[in-house]
This record gives structure tokens, sequence and C-alpha cells, in this order.
């Protein structure tokens, strides 16, 4: 009798599903599949009683000749016309789309580039908006129409905390991942589950802001079915994301696709555990005028503060995480078993980010944007309440990018001083300038500075080095070697400059950067990790297998600078 009950208490129930997955996939994944197909049938047949009602009704009524007759019509007319009521109800319920910058071909060509590239790949339809959002998040949303699963707008929902995380290769397989999964040529079965629990959780968040009466009854419905589904589908679900690893294997070998779920899964809890704490605690102590926007500096602190020390801690602790029935993404250790990598190595760090190369000129206007819209909205508290920093930060990246809300500032508000409420997301409209990048007024008047002396005085070794670091940064980078070079002449062992030099060669793929590299981490020892992942990186691109795991090794056995 005890282990009866046990099986309708919530741990037991878990117990009983995990054990018919791993006995039965398959009669786990038809299980699935008919609590998917029940919330349609429930819904298709709302509509369906209402029709049936009123022929009933109208066929009854010219024979009804008895009490009961008249009865039996009267209780047909009240619950044709309950459902007709639903189904009115149900086709008013308006589907938000994700909030974000809604971003045009126009002001990010290349990242439109590699979609239509990636979209002849994997045959997918067409999408008919691109948002860019502040949360660490990338998927692809068809949002329904008029509350029907079968018409539906495409989004494809981009974070750009993933875009500041990843190197351009990275995001560029995290994005085939999300497409091929979408395609669903190869996962068609778990793929269906899939999108029928994405309807419904859009379903159940759409009801959530409805407060009239005439929706209560669809609205307990959602609240009811959506977690039950998902408690009866979790392996369903787990599976199609092991799925969605495999597309990845289409542009990709294995060992970059492992580096792309290293690099996210590792940095997307580094963030969440590490970055927005710290963000809010500094939010706190100046909550008018925050220290630091979290966009702005959060290519920087990943940069730094993820050193190799801390992204293996973050891994280790991903990977000792307690098992969760209800958890539908599937822990690191399976996801890189099932693309058949076991070996737990540290990807090279990021040299240039997906956001830099692929938003272009865009990439500082969609930081100060977002920034903007963090200060809206955090910044300063209403009397009487909390703001997010008081309460539980551990939240940040946790909510579902398909049932985020929140309205997207246009960008006339966002230059504003006071940002006017939000609205629904716009195209943006990108004012290519300067002042769009994502330097600091700082860095550019020192540039300015160091320009004029340099026009009336020799400059020392460092400040003829800080001259060609931000000429690289703020101008161009064919400019800033020759600048480089001048400070080698004054000075061959000077290491930084050897370090620029060698770095932008390789990227040029100029094997000459080899050397200045070589030198530079013999004369300075804070560049031998980062020196030695770019080398082998370098040698890896270019074939030279053994020399780039030397590389590796190397590498491996030192800290990253901090």
């Amino acid at each position: 009798m005890l282990t009866i009950r046990r099986f309708f208490t919530r741990d037991g129930f878990s117990q009983l599903l995990q054990s018919l997955d791993s006995r039965s996939p398959v009669a786990s994944a038809i299980l699935a599949g008919v609590a998917a197909g029940l919330g349609y049938f429930i819904l298709a047949l709302i509509p369906l009683l209402g029709i049936i009602g009123l022929l009933k009704v109208a066929l009854g009524i010219s024979t009804a000749g008895s009490l009961g007759a008249w009865i039996h019509l009267f209780i047909w007319t009240l619950i044709s016309a309950a459902c007709l009521v639903l189904t009115f109800a149900h086709l008013r319920v308006k589907f938000s789309p994700p909030s974000g910058l809604g971003l045009k071909d126009d002001k990010a060509p290349r990242l439109y580039e590699m979609l239509a590239e990636l979209g002849e790949t994997y045959k997918l339809p067409r999408i008919h908006r691109l948002v860019i959002h502040d949360k660490f998040g990338l998927e692809l949303i068809p949002v329904p129409r008029f509350g029907l699963p079968f018409l539906t707008t495409n989004v494809l929902y981009i974070g750009l905390p993933i875009l500041q995380s990843l190197s351009p290769n990275e995001f560029r397989g995290a994005l085939a991942r999300v497409l091929g999964q979408y395609s669903a040529v190869q996962n068609r079965k778990t793929h269906w589950v899939y999108r029928c629990y994405q309807f419904f959780q859009q379903s159940q968040h759409a009801y959530h802001k409805q407060h009239s009466a005439l929706f209560q009854p669809l609205r307990t419905f959602f609240n009811a079915y959506t977690p039950f589904l998902k408690y009866l589908s979790a392996s369903v679900l787990r599976r199609d994301e092991l799925e969605a690893d495999i597309y990845m294997l289409e542009i990709m070998n294995d060992t970059d696709a492992a580096d792309v779920i290293l690099r996210y899964e590792v940095s997307q809890a580094f963030l969440k555990n590490k970055y927005w704490p710290k963000i809010y605690a500094m939010l706190r102590k100046h909550p008018e005028n925050p220290e630091y926007l979290p966009h702005t500096n959060m290519t920087k602190v990943l940069r730094n503060a993820l050193t190799e020390n801390e992204f293996a801690q973050t891994l280790k602790d991903l990977m000792n995480q307690d098992p969760n029935w209800l958890n539908i993404k599937p822990d690191v250790h399976t996801r890189l078993g099932n693309i058949g990598q076991t070996k737990l190595n540290m990807p090279p760090p990021v040299m240039e980010t997906a956001a830099q190369r692929y938003l272009s000129d865009a990439f500082g206007a969609v930081i100060k944007l977002l920034d903007k819209q963090w200060l809206a909205k955090y910044s300063k508290s209403p009397k009487g309440k909390k703001t997010p920093a008081e309460k539980s930060t551990t939240a940040t990246d946790a909510e579902p990018a398909h049932v985020r809300t929140d309205a997207a500032p246009t960008v006339r508000q966002a230059q504003m001083k006071t940002p006017a409420p939000m609205t629904q997301d716009e195209h943006l409209n990108v004012i290519t300038s300067e002042e769009g990048s994502t330097v600091t007024v700082a860095e550019r008047k020192r540039l300015t500075e160091l320009k004029q002396k340099a026009d009336f005085a020799d400059l020392n070794d460092n400040e003829a080095w800080e001259y060609a670091r931000l000429t690289e940064k703020l101008e161009d980078k064919s400019l800033a070697i020759s600048l480089y070079q001048q400070v080698l002449k004054q000075n061959p062992n000077h290491a930084k400059t050897l370090f620029a030099v060698g770095r932008i060669l390789l990227t040029r793929n100029d094997a000459s950067g080899v050397k200045a590299l070589e030198r530079a981490m013999e004369l300075d020892k804070g560049c031998i990790a980062q020196g030695c992942w770019m080398l082998a990186k370098f040698y890896k691109a270019n074939g030279d297998e053994a020399r780039s795991k030397a590389y590796l090794e190397r590498a491996a056995n030192v800290s990253v600078a901090a």
C-alpha cells in the first residue's frame, strides 16, 4: 500500500516516468504524443461542440413535442452558447510577439547573410522577424496568430549576451543548432511534441494577462494543462534538445561543436551566478546612477574574469548539479557524449565576439539601446517598491524567451533622458556614427590627446603603444600596424606591442605573426596562455594538428592572466 501511495507523490511519479523512459523510450514518446494530442483535441472539441449544438437545436425545434425534448434542446443551447463564447474568446486573445529590438537586414548584413546560408542548408520556412533582446537565449519562436497553432509569425529571438559570449564560429554553430531543430528533418516526432508544448506555454502566458471573466475557463485549462504536459513529455523534450545538437555536425566537426556547448553553458552560468548579482549589488549602492552598465561592460568582464580556472570551476559546478526530471535541458555531460565527445577541453579565448562580427555598425547602437532600457527599468525604483537588486537575482536569465512581453523601446525613446513607456518592438534604425560605438568618451579623448602630442613631440614607449592600441580599436587596424611597428623600432622588446602585432597578423593568416607572439611570450609570461590559444587555433586552421595540440597542452599548464 505504501508503494502504491508513493506513485501518487511528485517524486514517485517522476521516478515512474523516468523508469518508463529508460526501459522503453518508444512508450515514453507515445505517452508524450498522446498528452500533446489531448490538448489539441480539447481545444478543437470546443468549437466542434458549439457547431454540433447549433445543428441539434436547429433540427430539433421543428420536431420537439415533449417537455423532455425541449429540456434536451435547452441543454444543447447552453452547451453551444458556452462553446461558441469560449471559441470567440480564444480567437480574440492576443499572443504578444517577443520583445526586443527589431533588426533589419541593412543594419546587420553579415548576420542576415549567415542566416540565409543556414536557411538554405536546413530548408527553413520564412523568418518574419529578427529580434535582439537582453536575456541569454536563442530561439526560433512561432508566435500564433488568432490563437491557432498552424498560423504563426516566425520570430528569431537572439540574446545579446550570447552574441557577446561566443566567437563568430561558435555563434554560427549555436544558430545552426536552433535552425536545424526547427526544420525537424531528423527529429520530426520529438519536435512535434516540443512545438505543442511551446504553443501551450505561450497560450498560458497570453491568458495570464487577460483578466476578464470571459477568459477564465480557458485560463484555468491552460494553467492546469501546460505543467501536466511538461511533466509527461520532459524526456521527449530533452531528446529533442539532444537531436538539435546533432544538426551542428552538419556544418562543423565534433570538437568545434563541443566548444559551442561548453562556452554556451559556462557563459550562461557565469553571467547568471556571478555577473548579474555583481551588477545588482553595485546598483544597490547607486540606484540613480549605476557605476557599470551591464551590456557595455559584459564583453570585457567575460574576457578578463572568466579565466581558465573560473571556467573550470563553473563547468565543475554544472557537472555536479542534481538531476531534475522537469528540467527539459540535458546536462552538459549528456550533450557532449551525444556528439561523441568525452573530454572537457576548454575552448580557446574569444578574441572577436559574434556581436562585433555580425552586428557590425549596429553593435554600439544595440548595446546603447538595451542599456538605456535597463536603466529605465532598474535604475530608479518607484516609491514603496523594491528594486530588482533587492529581489532574487538568479532569475535574470531564467525567463523563457517566448513568454517575455516587456515592450521594446523605439530608438527615439531610448535616446531621451527619461525613456518613454515601452511600445511594441520596432525595426531598429541605427544612426551609423562614431557615437554608436561601445568605446568610452575617455578613450576617444585620450586618442585625440595622443594624436596632438605626436604631432609636436616624441611619445615614450607606453604612450606610443597606447596610441597604436586606441587607433586599432577606434579607427583602422592597418594604420595601427604601422604605429605598432614604430614602437618596435624604438623598443624591439616591447612585449605588449609584439603581442598585438602577432595577434593582428594571425587574424590575417600571416605566419609571421607566430614569431611575434613567441617573442611576446618569452618577454611576458602573462601572454603565454592567450598566445598559446591563438597559435593553436592558427595551426589548427592550417591543418597542423600536431603543433595545435602542443600549444593547447602548453596553454593548459598556465593560468590566463586576469
